[in-house]
């Protein structure tokens, strides 16, 4: 190979990277947000509040079904 080429070769290698990179980059997930969710309660009445939407779930009694998905 001669200069000329090796020149292009090395500037292609060079560009692929940094879009590769940049790819990478924007693709990126969103990490996931804490406290979101925030519970609050009396002696078997209890409340789950999502601050993102302003939805409120309450339940009462001894036992809870807070295991449900709470987004919806």
């Amino acid at each position: 190979m001669d200069t000329k080429n090796t020149i292009i070769l090395g500037i292609c290698i060079i560009i692929a990277a940094l879009v590769i990179a940049l790819m990478l980059r924007t693709q990126a997930p969103t990490p996931t947000q804490v406290g979101r969710f925030q519970i609050s309660g009396v002696p078997n009445e209890w409340y789950v509040i999502d601050t993102e939407t302003g939805q409120v779930w309450e339940d009462y009694g001894p036992g809870s079904d807070f295991e449900k998905p709470k987004v919806k």
